[in-house]
């Protein structure tokens, strides 16, 4: 309980959203969902809060659009991008949040010169009151050595945690669509949300990294135990379907899965 009355002291927030929950299972783009999280994101900075997204999305809505495999990673991200940046910026707009798009690849973080670029130019948009929407460059980036170890990132996930590190943030968020990290398969009679995971290293030696199922929820976990160990910082993977749900993680609810690394208290 401790560390879950610290989110609202949360003074810099990076929220990263996933594809299936700004994507119906039709393919088409879940409006009302939008909607509700622009409305989330307006109530965190209302309160003072500095927020960053990063989103997935647009491979999704490019291979809907194009009517092509989503395996098609360049090609869809190209097409679809576009139209999620449009999606952000109607919902923003109505209420009356400037947004910015950053597309990002690892030189981005690789080469010092081009990460305190990036930095600089993050910092000088939230000054300016401007919600910056960042992700990976599927365009340029795509290649047959995506999966490789040697990245440093090959999602979103990754790379939200990334932002959070450089941006010195407080809190990660990660949204999905189920309503945590489960202690079993989410399908499986029984099995429930872990209110809170301190360490990869004992959570993994019990076999049970490779037991979530579905939503890339292994990605998500490693990558908020990656911001967590580096940054000290707090994260949460919740259901970005539950209405108000920052609101709710910001206050203290005990929804999702809190994140943090093994000292903290």
């Amino acid at each position: 309980m401790k560390l879950r009355q610290r989110l609202g002291s949360a003074n810099t927030v990076v929220v990263k959203i996933g594809t299936k929950v700004l994507i119906d299972r039709e393919g088409s783009i879940a409006r009302d969902v939008f909607e509700r999280l622009a409305r989330s994101v307006a109530a965190l900075r209302e309160q003072g809060r500095r927020v960053l997204l990063v989103s997935s999305g647009a491979v999704g809505l490019g291979a809907r659009s194009l009517g092509v495999s989503p395996t098609l990673v360049g090609i869809c991200a190209a097409a679809g991008q576009s139209a999620l940046t449009s999606c952000y910026h109607q919902q923003f707009s109505r209420l009356k949040i400037p947004i910015a798009q950053v597309l990002l690849t690892e030189d981005d973080f690789r080469n010092e010169s081009r990460r305190r670029k990036l930095f600089h130019t993050l910092e000088n948009l939230l000054q300016l009151g401007v919600l910056p929407i960042l992700n990976e460059n599927d365009v340029v980036t795509c290649s047959q050595e995506s999966a490789s170890s040697s990245r440093l990132f090959s999602d979103n996930d990754m790379l939200a945690s990334l932002i959070a590190r450089d941006m010195s943030a407080d809190l990660l968020v990660i949204l999905t669509d189920v309503d945590g990290i489960f202690d079993s398969h989410p399908d499986t009679l029984g099995a429930s949300v872990m209110p809170e995971i301190r360490s990869l290293i004992s959570f993994a030696g019990k076999g049970k990294i490779h037991e979530f199922g579905r939503g890339g929820i292994e990605a998500k976990l490693r990558a908020a135990l990656h911001a967590t160990e580096l940054r000290r910082l707090l994260a949460v993977i919740a259901n970005g379907k539950t209405p108000n749900v920052l609101e709710k993680i910001v206050e203290g609810y005990p929804i999702g899965t809190l994140i943090a690394a093994g000292e903290m208290e």
